[in-house]
């Protein structure tokens, strides 16, 4: 469960789960014995693929305005892709270039708001029903017939309306009963939102649309932050995917918070980054551009700046130079916009001692803009790579240039000697 709870667009390459005797091993090799070869297998963001699928959706398929899908993802189109999960709910917004490709314009991100906190909404009422000693009762002595409820609810959640009309009925199993006597020495009753027929519970439909209330109003609330910025003026579509967008709740709710926007969802929306995430692996350069969900930088040793820097930081290299150790040296920063295979511009560094056979190129992240020290908060290790450094004759003065460069799903950090001209490289994971 390690692999699940991480979360699809976040898996590292260096990500170890446990085998069923808690034994750590890697994720990735547990792929690559599945069959998938390490060359073959790209990881990939769910918000994306799933754009990569409603992209090709028949165009008979019509929106919210009678519009078909394609020509509302036709070029020039920005448009919102809220992944409504049954954990997480993640969000990003892309536009369509004149090539057909995918830019990304806004970094991917969301929160645990999915179908399941409407699945704890309807355990939490059951606890106010029932009680609960005797719901915990119920879940200890009938763990099939509590599963057996939680399926019933989940088909039955898909059917709830904003404006319900009827009671939504759910079948009770008889050992929740059961429980209830046993613990209060009295049968189960019916209530005022609840009524209770043999082996069926009637809830009223004000209670069950308000099961929806909270993980709809974060969702809308978040959606509302994301079209006030700027960067994303012009976004009149919202593409809802996930298991949980099929809510027909959900879907009232964010047409109802965004009338002017154009709703689409497609056939089968659960299905959606499955099928898309299977047409990228075909087609991985559909996307062009993404936007850096953290600040790159390499750790390196800078002039000391007096008044600035802390003291403790302070040594001098063999050149007799003031510097300051651990600074964050910035090659690309957050939100920043970068084309996939875009080469960013190389950096110099040197070594500090003139004996040095080799140097390490410490490659850093950071949530901040701009850090100065790689231990201020928000930092943390992300590679290394380590360079040769031959023919001592030249002191600290063989300098090494490094440049990064954003591949599909990969970032390549390459390191130059440029005396030499002798290069190595080192690919770390772009999407964690």
């Amino acid at each position: 469960m390690d692999l699940y709870k991480t979360g699809p667009q976040e898996i590292p390459r260096d990500l170890r789960i446990k085998d069923d005797q808690g034994k750590p091993m890697s994720a990735m090799k547990v792929f690559c014995r599945g069959g998938i070869r390490n060359r073959q297998l790209i990881l990939a963001l769910e918000p994306e693929v799933a754009s990569v699928y409603c992209k090709y959706i028949p165009n008979e398929l019509t929106v919210t305005n009678g519009q078909s899908t394609i020509d509302a993802l036709s070029p020039g189109s920005k448009y919102l892709i809220l992944d409504a999960g049954g954990g997480t709910i993640d969000i990003t917004v892309q536009e369509v270039q004149w090539d057909e490709s995918i830019k990304q314009l806004y970094m991917a991100n969301g929160g645990d708001w999915g179908g399941t906190k409407v699945d704890l909404a309807f355990e939490k009422f059951l606890e106010e029903f029932a009680g609960k000693p005797a719901l915990q009762k119920f879940r200890e002595e009938d763990k099939g017939g509590h599963l057996d409820l939680q399926r019933e609810f989940e088909i039955k959640k898909r059917t709830i309306k904003s404006d319900q009309k009827g009671k939504l009925t759910i079948r009770l199993p008889v050992s929740l009963k059961d429980a209830h006597m046993k613990v209060s020495g009295r049968e189960l009753q019916s209530t005022n939102v609840a009524k209770l027929e043999r082996d069926k519970l009637r809830l009223a439909s004000n209670t069950a649309t308000d099961l929806f209330a909270e993980p709809c109003a974060y969702i809308v609330s978040h959606l509302q932050k994301i079209f006030d910025d700027p960067k994303v003026k012009g976004t009149d579509i919202v593409l809802m995917v996930g298991g949980f967008s099929e809510s027909l709740v959900l879907q009232d709710a964010v047409k109802k918070a965004f009338p002017s926007k154009t709703v689409i969802i497609p056939p089968e929306a659960g299905l959606a980054v499955l099928k898309g995430a299977v047409q990228f692996g075909f087609e991985p350069k559909v996307i062009s551009t993404r936007v850096c969900k953290v600040t790159y930088g390499i750790a390196t040793n800078s002039p000391f700046d007096e008044g600035i820097d802390p003291e403790d930081k302070k040594f001098i290299d063999d050149d007799g130079d003031v510097l300051c150790r651990g600074r964050f040296s910035k090659h690309v920063e957050i939100g920043q916009s970068v084309r996939i295979d875009e080469e960013i511009k190389e950096q110099i560094y040197s070594p500090v001692a003139s004996d040095q056979k080799s140097m390490g190129i410490d490659v850093w992240t950071s949530t901040n803009k701009s850090p100065r020290y790689t231990d201020e908060r928000g930092c943390s290790p992300h590679g290394k790579i380590s360079v040769l450094l031959p023919d001592h004759k030249l002191g600290v003065s063989r300098d090494v240039g490094v440049k990064m460069i954003f591949g599909k799903t990969e970032l390549e950090v390459i390191a130059i000697v440029k005396h030499t001209g002798k290069s190595t490289a080192a690919k770390f994971d772009f999407l964690r």
